[in-house]
């Protein structure tokens, strides 16, 4: 058991602590706000596909954030969308809608973040002329989406059952296949800017990272000073994108540092659920709105170790030409003569003649001097007794 003494000193390491983590606690950043919105319907989009082997009429939506009406496609194609309703960003997780990262690719080349005039070269489609491009293109990327959300399928153009137009048709259809046929696994859009590690070190010559970049969807600026940004191969880069890296590199010693900013902190790709307590269509947002998005990191060089010398100069090794330490091989001085040199456990053989003899004189004096000393003590301890 603790002492009255051993009881106080717990006591102050618990309230340290307790200290401690509530310092932590308050020193924490606040996650930002999740965004909200209205959903709307957009008037006079309305257009009737085989969707599913079945003609079906459907409009174009959109969320007011903010008092912006901004793009918005379904991701729930068999369940109602509530119009004027409140809905709230919310994640890829809790909307446990499938293929969201092949929709975000989808979303990434389709309308309404894709250059139009690109997009129909890459699907290979021509826009009839006074045709409402942004109408095709949105549909075009709608039904892309319902592919990988719900396993819907665009069929094609049939006659007679009052379908878009067969020219307009054709581009939501090519637009849709293009976008189906490339798109791969994208990460999720976050609301806030970060770069992981936030700073790093390396030796000049070297490349320091690679930092990871995590944000909104869409371009992310990168600004660099004291050095240089580069990809993996070592190009210099200024932009980059949510789940992309880069690395610093700069000529000198010193710090180099990188800024990063994104617009719209709720980027396309964020997941908005109704906030009603009835079943409603989930949404996924087609463009960006809000502030821009900063992140820092950093990058400390230190110079390059010193070279060695170059072999053609070494400073301590002896020249060939004059080896001070190594006898000639005609006068070896330092060899031993076999007769004076120790008997090994190899196979040399044995000494014999003058150099025994020596070694046994040498023996019996040692001995002799032995027994002189002997007496010599006990002499001295009787004369001391006495």
């Amino acid at each position: 058991m603790f002492g009255q003494r051993g009881r106080r000193w717990a006591q102050i390491a618990l309230a340290t602590v307790a200290g401690g983590a509530l310092a932590l606690g308050f020193a924490a950043p606040a996650a930002a706000a999740d965004a909200t919105g209205v959903a709307k319907s957009v008037e006079g989009s309305s257009v009737k596909l085989m969707l599913n082997g079945k003609p079906k009429s459907v409009s174009a939506l959109a969320l007011e954030i903010d008092g912006k009406l901004v793009p918005t496609f379904c991701i729930d194609y068999r369940t109602n969308v509530a119009i004027n309703g409140k809905y709230k960003e919310g994640t890829w997780d809790e909307s446990q809608v499938k293929n969201l990262g092949k929709v975000q690719w989808v979303l990434t080349h389709g309308y309404p973040n894709a250059d139009p005039a690109k997009l129909l070269a890459a699907a290979g489609a021509t826009m009839p002329a006074k045709a409402d491009a942004k109408k095709l293109l949105y549909f075009g990327t709608q039904t892309a989406i319902w592919r990988f959300s719900d396993d819907v399928t665009l069929g094609d153009w049939v006659a007679d059952k009052g379908l878009l137009g067969k020219q307009q048709y054709d581009v939501v259809k090519r637009v849709h296949d293009y976008l189906v046929a490339n798109a791969t696994d994208q990460p999720e859009p976050k609301a806030e800017l970060s770069v992981d590690p936030a700073s790093a070190k390396a030796t000049v010559g070297e490349k320091a990272g690679p930092f990871t970049v995590k944000g909104p969807a869409g371009e992310i600026a990168l600004k660099v000073s004291g050095g240089t940004a580069v990809d993996a191969e070592g190009k210099p880069v200024t932009t980059t994108t949510n789940g992309g890296q880069f690395w610093l590199v700069a000529d000198g010693a010193g710090e180099v540092k990188a800024t990063l900013s994104a617009e719209g902190s709720v980027s396309f790709g964020r997941v908005f659920l109704f906030t009603g307590d009835r079943p409603a269509q989930k949404l996924i947002l087609g463009g960006s709105t809000g502030e821009t998005v900063t992140a820092k990191a950093e990058a400390i060089f230190t110079a390059a170790p010193t070279e060695s010398p170059s072999p053609s100069a070494p400073a301590e090794s002896p020249s060939p030409s004059a080896p001070a330490e190594s006898p000639s091989p005609s006068a070896p001085a330092e060899s031993p003569a076999p007769s004076t040199s120790p008997a090994s456990s190899g196979g040399d053989l044995p000494l014999t003649g003058s150099p025994i003899a020596a070694a046994i004189a040498a023996g019996v004096a040692l001995l002799a001097a032995g027994a002189v000393a002997v007496l010599v003590v006990r002499r001295r301890r009787l004369r001391f007794t006495a």
